[in-house]
Order: structure tokens, then C-alpha cells, then sequence
């Protein structure tokens, strides 16, 4: 593979990058250093490029981690590779600052791979490349991020990569520093990240909603929208016709054409013929009998929809002497094809704070948790001042649903009830709430033992509880609702699979669909806050329904969006500014997910 010369990764970097007071003592050192490339001639073109070669953590740019194969700059004393790592220290500290004036690069495609090294991970035949790069993440189209200016060409991308400040490598084909291009300027707006839903949702209404790469006009959408085709007018009315009989509307009447929202006429429907298409044929009350790979469309159709798939919105607007939507991919829709999704639900859990009470002034520092929290679902739950000694009830204040609290020491009955005590000193009572039993022993896998104050999930799918730990302290409880279970019907059960994990990838949003026997297909694009765990199994967002704390999914662990949220932004690996999507390495792991259930009640 080529590599890029040196002299070009060493001094074409811009010097608006350095702190003013660097910029003097640099221009001495550059010019030794151009003094000792010229001795060292053609040697150093081959050995001192600077392509990593080994995978390096988001947090961290590439060339860090390839400090051992910078070439002659590192093996003799000061060189072109400290020169480099010193513009990227001081890029990175001007960017954490807010001080950043270097250039932005502009994602151009709707997937803008970010990789560790100045290659692909897949070889020019589509495989897997031994010892190859690592994908660290990735761009939408429209982000901007910091980068370095100075491309850097070879056979992989003929384009250049580009580094950026927070590390990892993007090629031009697939970005770009003119943030006028109409990849970068025209492309749908951002999600918003500081809301529980990062975009505006709508549904189809009905089966074969079409979505379409660009606007079409009436007669062209005619072709395949048949139900914009005025129906044939009427014949003449019988002479023998009974009294009160009317004739079909003609095509100057208001209801010539049908509604939008239909997808079948009386002739398709009882047609038997096979050339009706499958959207147009009555199916009898049920769902038509098709498959993803059914819908997909060619040429100015990318696919369609049946009733009730969900789709991302970026805005309306009037085009062709009609009204649609555009979608976070940056396709058409008919705006009468689409109804708009209503509010989410706003079930949120409970962070568990370690800081003093801060309703109780002479309250001290929590005591040290056990282990085991309880999240309060009792709209009655109340916090409780109890005497331990006389076990009696002092005072009873009322405490919101679904708080939830640490516990410390051991459960105390009191008046035939159980009442448990929390770190802050007050009391509950254990029939209020969902209780997670502290785990005998901490989670880990081949190698890695849990750190002290390691982040982790415990899913509970018996109890439907969510609890993030941080070492042996909980800091997080919800509801959630895992995949639902049918022993009888294989077709129907679709259980969440226990067993202990890594967060292997997280999207902000991504499409999730799929075909199932039971159900038929099913598609929503751009679910929100989605941390894949394994294989197809993730914690996300689900906005579609509110049944937290019952079982409801096709195996994933669904959460209410602002949940999600919250557990996305604390997990790992970390999201850096302007990614859409980042993928766990060896030295960025991610967050451990343990799954468990209750082993079955013996009869």
C-alpha cells in the first residue's frame, strides 16, 4: 500500500492550529528538522509515514497510539512525529476550551466511516483484512467535526484522509471542508441531542406508502400510486334501476379520487388477477402476506411501507403542486401518506445521588450502600422515621413514584410490614417498590474482573427492572420491558437472551426492522438511544408504546426515551461531539450488560 511522504504529514499543517506564544519556537525547530529530513534523504519517505498500527481509543488520537512506529523522528530524539503529536495536544486543548478556529470537515455521506488508521478494515474484495483498521465510529451527513486540514492520499483513498482533533481518520470521498457543498448544506437537520426524541416521528396509514428518492410529479406518482387513478365514470342508469338508485361519481365530482389514506378500491380488492399489486388486494382483515424484501422499490422508488411503519421526519414542504415530508434520509414522502406521532411517554426512573440530602439541612453524607436498591412504584410510597429499638413509626413523609434509593443494613418489620433503610437514614417500606437484590457476586468475563467503581447494567427480566451500578453502588433504576415470552408458540416467544455482555456499539439513532412469522414485517426508522449488547439485541428507546414494566419487545430491552437517554450518555464507550454512531475497541470497552432471570418456581 502507498503511504503518504512524510514531509507533507510533518509541515503542511496549518499554523493557525498552534497557541500564538508556540508559534516562535516552532519555526527553529522545523527548520532543523527539514535539515535532517534532507540528510536522511529518501530513507525516511517509507518508515515515518504516520499510519497507527494498532487500534487506539475514541478519547485518543491515532498517532498516539503508533508512538512505537513513528519512524526515524522517534528512534533519533525530537522529530517530525513529536512535532505532529504537539499540534495535536495543542488542536485538542484549543477544542476543549472553546478556542478552536481551525477548519471544520462536513460528513457528505449518510454513513461517514471513522477509522483508526489510513486504511479500510475490509480488503478491495469486501473481506475482512487481517490486522487491518478499526472502524471507531462514524458521521451523518451534515455533521461537522474538527479536523486537520492536510489530507493525506494513498491507494485506499485516493481522496486523502483527513484527522480529526479527537482522533481517528475520515477519507474526502466521504467528506469535505467545503461546508457549501449540497452534501454538507443540504442535508437534513442534526438530531437533537438534549432531547429525549432526536427527531419528529410519523407513521404510515396505509400499506404501500411509497418513498420516493425525490419529488415526483402527479402523473408520474399516478404510476405508482394507483390510488390517485380516478376511477372510470359511471354508466348510463338502467331504465328498470330501482328509485332512489345514484351512479357512480364521475371524475368532475369531489370524490372521484379516494383517499389518501386507502389502499384498496372494490374492483382490486375482489380481483383475482395477479398483476393487482399486493397493496391494492383485499387481505381478508389481516396483513398482506409479503416480506421486507417484498417492499423494496428500484430506480426513483426506494421502498414501500406497510400500514403502521414508522419513519423519521426532518420537514414539510410544497413541492409539485403538493405537500410532503422529508425524511431524516433525505427521501420524499406524501404528507397525506403520514400521521404524525403523538408525544412519548414521559415515564423516566431514578438517579440515586450520593450527596447529602438536600431535603434534610442537618442530614450528613450518605451511609455506604449495600448493594440493593428499591425503586418505589407505589403512587402511596412515603420515606419513614422509625425507632429500630421500640420498632415504631415516628413520622411518615410522602416521597414521588418511582424514586429510587440505596439501601444499607438488614430489612426491619414493623406492624406486619417490612420496611428497609436507605442510605440516607429514612425508612421505606419494601411492599412500595421493586426491590434488586444485590448480586453475590460481581459481574466478569474471561480476564477482566469488574473494577471497584466499574459501570455496569443488571437487567432483570423477571422484574422487568433496570439497575446501573458503578462497583457494588447503584446510581440508576427504571422499568423496562423485555422481549415477550410464549412458551407454546415458538412463532410468538421471543425472549431476551441472558448472559453476560458488552455495550459492542452505540447509535444515537439507527433503523431497526425485521420479519416475523407471527407478526409480518415491522420497520422504524431511526429508533433513538440504541446500545447494541448482542447480535440484534440492544437497549434503546421505544416511543411507540408505554408499557414499562411489562413485556413487550421482539428481545430487545426497551426503555422509555428519556431513560435511554440517560443510560446512553453514561455508558461506554463514550459518544465524542458530532458522531453519530462510535463502536467499542479493546481500549475502549464498553459498558458490561448482565441479563438474568429467575430460575423457573418448583411445583
Amino acid at each position: 500500500m502507498a503511504r503518504s511522504p512524510l514531509p507533507a504529514c510533518a509541515f503542511a499543517l496549518p499554523r493557525r492550529l498552534l497557541p500564538p506564544v508556540a508559534r516562535p519556537l516552532l519555526v527553529p525547530l522545523l527548520l532543523n528538522l527539514l535539515l535532517l529530513l534532507l540528510l536522511l534523504g529518501g530513507a525516511a519517505s517509507v518508515g515515518a509515514c504516520h499510519e497507527p498500527t494498532g487500534a487506539a481509543p475514541v478519547e485518543a488520537a491515532p498517532v498516539e497510539a503508533a508512538a512505537e512506529d513513528a519512524g526515524p523522528g522517534n528512534a533519533q530524539g525530537p522529530g517530525p512525529a513529536d512535532a505532529h503529536d504537539e499540534l495535536v495536544t495543542a488542536a485538542r486543548a484549543s477544542l476543549e476550551a472553546g478556542t478552536w478556529d481551525g477548519g471544520l470537515i462536513g460528513a457528505a455521506s449518510m454513513h461517514t466511516s471513522v477509522v483508526d488508521r489510513m486504511e479500510w478494515p475490509e480488503s478491495p474484495d469486501g473481506g475482512v483484512r487481517e490486522g487491518g483498521s478499526t472502524r471507531l465510529g462514524y458521521l451523518r451527513y451534515g455533521a461537522k467535526v474538527a479536523a486537520l486540514s492536510e489530507p493525506f492520499a494513498n491507494e485506499e483513498c485516493r481522496e486523502g484522509w483527513y484527522e480529526l482533533v479527537r482522533g481517528g481518520y475520515v477519507c474526502g470521498k466521504y467528506a469535505t471542508f467545503d461546508l457549501k457543498d449540497p452534501r454538507v448544506r443540504l442535508a437534513p437537520s442534526p438530531p437533537n441531542l438534549t432531547a429525549s426524541m432526536p427527531y419528529k416521528y410519523g407513521y404510515a396509514t396505509g400499506h404501500g406508502t411509497p418513498v420516493y428518492r425525490r419529488v415526483l410529479s402527479l402523473e408520474d406518482r399516478k404510476k405508482y400510486e394507483p390510488w390517485l387513478i380516478p376511477p372510470p365514470p359511471a354508466t348510463d342508469k338502467p331504465d328498470d334501476a330501482p328509485e332512489g338508485d345514484t351512479t357512480a361519481a364521475t371524475s368532475d365530482s369531489p370524490s372521484a379520487s379516494p383517499s389518501p389514506a386507502t389502499t384498496t378500491t372494490a374492483s382490486a380488492a375482489s380481483s383475482p388477477d395477479a398483476s393487482v399489486p399486493w397493496f391494492m388486494r383485499d387481505a381478508g382483515g389481516g396483513r398482506p402476506p409479503v416480506s421486507l424484501d417484498d417492499l423494496h422499490g428500484r430506480g426513483v422508488l426506494v421502498r414501500r411501507m406497510m400500514r403502521g411503519f414508522y419513519l423519521a421526519l426532518d420537514r414539510d414542504f410544497k413541492a409539485a403542486h403538493a405537500r410532503w415530508w422529508r425524511t431524516t434520509a433525505g427521501f420524499a414522502v406524501p404528507f397525506e401518506r403520514v400521521g404524525l406521532q403523538g408525544p412519548p411517554s414521559d415515564f423516566r426512573g431514578s438517579w440515586i445521588s450520593s450527596e447529602p440530602d438536600a431535603r434534610d439541612p442537618d442530614a450528613g453524607p450518605p451511609k455506604e450502600p449495600n448493594g440493593t436498591g428499591l425503586l418505589l412504584t407505589s403512587g402511596y410510597s412515603a420515606r419513614y422515621a422509625i425507632d429500630p429499638e421500640k420498632k415504631k413509626i415516628l413520622s411518615a413523609v410522602p416521597l414521588p413514584k418511582n424514586t429510587a434509593v440505596a439501601l444499607v443494613g438488614e430489612p426491619l418489620g414493623v406492624g406486619g410490614q417490612t420496611y428497609q433503610e436507605t442510605t440516607y437514614g429514612y425508612w421505606v417500606r419494601t411492599a412500595d417498590g421493586m426491590l434488586a437484590a444485590a448480586p453475590a457476586d460481581l459481574p466478569g468475563d474471561a480476564g477482566a474482573p469488574l473494577g471497584e467503581n466499574e459501570k455496569w447494567v443488571d437487567v432483570d427480566t423477571t422484574r422487568e427492572l433496570l439497575v446501573a451500578y458503578e462497583g457494588r453502588r447503584p446510581v440508576f433504576m427504571t422499568l423496562i420491558s423485555s422481549g415477550k415470552r410464549n412458551a407454546g408458540d415458538p412463532t410468538k416467544d421471543h425472549p431476551t437472551p441472558p448472559g453476560v455482555y458488552r455495550i459492542r456499539e452505540k447509535h444515537v439513532t439507527a433503523t431497526m426492522d425485521g420479519d416475523v412469522a407471527a407478526d409480518g414485517p415491522y420497520s422504524i426508522e431511526d429508533v433513538p438511544w440504541i446500545m447494541y449488547f448482542q447480535g440484534s439485541y440492544a437497549l434503546h428507546a421505544a416511543f411507540w408504546h408505554s408499557s414499562f414494566g411489562h413485556p413487550r419487545s421482539h428481545g430487545c430491552v426497551n426503555m422509555s426515551p428519556t431513560d435511554a437517554r440517560a443510560l446512553f450518555f453514561w455508558s461506554e464507550p463514550h459518544l465524542p461531539a458530532g458522531w453519530h454512531g462510535v463502536y467499542a475497541t479493546d481500549t475502549a470497552p464498553g459498558t458490561r450488560v448482565v441479563v438474568h432471570e429467575d430460575p423457573p418456581k418448583k411445583k
